[in-house]
């Protein structure tokens, strides 16, 4: 079965035939699937309907086409979503090491899709990064530029259990209204608040540049006036370019800590009320759904 949503907080739950491999082809079983809160409450909210929701998932092999060496067995993280089981081309499966923990693997879709955002921006050993939002898009930014060697990073973040999260992962963190304007010469969005981005700009030093990596937006991101005052680049990402390239560093940097994103978990039953109970603040970091049980929700 795969989650979809056909109009606003409106679920189905859609048959996925179970096909044998293709040449090339594989086909997984899911054990977990985890939730990107603000951008799939985005979609569940907003459409375009219908639509499948979810894409990072961790899953077992079952079966393989014609010329694939990935074995049945074989433990893998992909993008399918929330479905139970799928066919994918065998280039989008990563394998993972037996000594990776299921909820560190899982970090491995969006830890790419955040890490391409710090690649187009570049910030340097030297600079000063504020990162706005400590969600997980948030906190997988930290993790990536604290295990690549920039330590000066600081996280803009109103709830005070995220704050101290950040923390744990190797930021400072502060509430808004807290820091200085023109202290940062690298900044990250991913709030998804229209008021959280200003902040960010306006702590920006001139020339200053920095990435919207948020796409599930609670309105509309408007560009303050520090953008122009202060000369800055802004520019944009989203999916990543080489998950196997980046799960493969992650491999080496397995830290536990990671687990502490997906304090949540829930039953594919479970799926569409979540998401009802997501429109409340204070929400989770991310949510975690696990298909052992309730496959036939």
């Amino acid at each position: 079965m795969r989650l979809t949503v056909t109009a606003p907080l409106t679920f189905a739950w859609e048959a996925t035939p179970t096909q044998a491999p293709a040449p090339g082809e594989v086909r997984t079983r899911t054990r977990l699937s985890a939730l990107s809160v603000a951008s799939e409450l985005a979609v569940v909210l907003h459409g375009p309907f219908p639509a499948r929701l979810g894409y990072q998932t961790l899953g077992t092999v079952e079966a393989v086409g014609e010329g694939v060496t990935l074995r049945p067995g074989t433990r893998v993280v992909t993008t399918m979503g929330h479905a139970g089981a799928g066919l994918h081309r065998a280039e989008r499966v990563v394998p993972v090491p037996p000594e990776v923990p299921d909820r560190v693997a899982l970090a491995a879709i969006l830890g790419e899709e955040t890490h391409k955002g710090v690649r187009r921006v570049s910030p340097q050993p030297g600079e000063r990064v504020l990162v706005a939002g400590a969600g997980l898009l948030g906190l997988l930014t930290v993790f990536n530029l604290t295990r690549r060697g920039v330590r000066d990073v600081t996280v803009l973040e109103p709830d005070p259990a995220r704050r101290a999260l950040a923390e744990a992962f190797g930021a400072v963190a502060c509430a808004p209204g807290e820091l200085p304007h023109d202290a940062f010469d690298v900044g990250f969005e991913c709030s998804a608040a229209p008021a959280g981005f200003a902040e960010l700009l306006a702590h920006l030093r001139p020339r200053g540049r920095a990435c919207v990596l948020s796409d599930g937006n609670w309105g509309t991101l408007i560009l303050p006036p520090a953008f122009h005052a202060h000369e800055l680049s802004v520019v944009a990402s989203s999916d990543g370019e080489d998950y196997a390239a980046y799960a493969a560093w992650l491999w080496r940097h397995a830290d536990p800590l990671l687990e502490r994103l997906y304090p949540v978990t829930v039953t594919p039953a479970e799926l569409p009320a979540t998401y009802a109970r997501l429109c409340e603040t204070p929400r989770p970091v991310s949510v975690v759904v696990d298909w052992g049980e309730g496959q036939d929700a």
